[in-house]
């Protein structure tokens, strides 16, 4: 899975958005965009991965999960989530990528 970040977004973050998905057994490959914030570099991630998943850093922490095949983003998580969230965040767009079914329910935003 693509997780795309601002080279700004706090390490943090990444830190909790890659052990989130590595959990779920899904390795993350990590591509540095300067010029995006989370949706963009988010549907970036999306388009250039085979699994059909990008995850989306900001540089102020904002995540953003989507699908290729999905208009809207799957989860949008704001910069001030803490750490447990990021983590789920990584691991919900995990599930995404094995067919499971979200741990944060049907919201979109957390």
């Amino acid at each position: 899975m693509l997780v795309v970040a601002h080279p700004d977004a706090p390490p943090g973050v990444l830190r909790e958005v890659r052990a989130g998905a590595e959990e779920q057994g899904v390795p993350t490959a990590l591509l540095p965009d300067e010029r995006s914030a989370a949706d963009p570099a988010a549907r970036r991630g999306a388009a250039d991965s085979r699994l059909q998943v990008g995850v989306g850093v900001g540089a102020d922490g904002t995540v953003v999960v989507r699908h290729a095949l999905v208009p809207h983003p799957v989860l949008t998580l704001p910069a001030d989530a803490g750490a447990a969230g990021q983590r789920q965040a990584g691991a919900d767009a995990a599930r995404i990528v094995a067919g499971g079914a979200l741990r944060a329910g049907e919201q979109r935003s957390l």
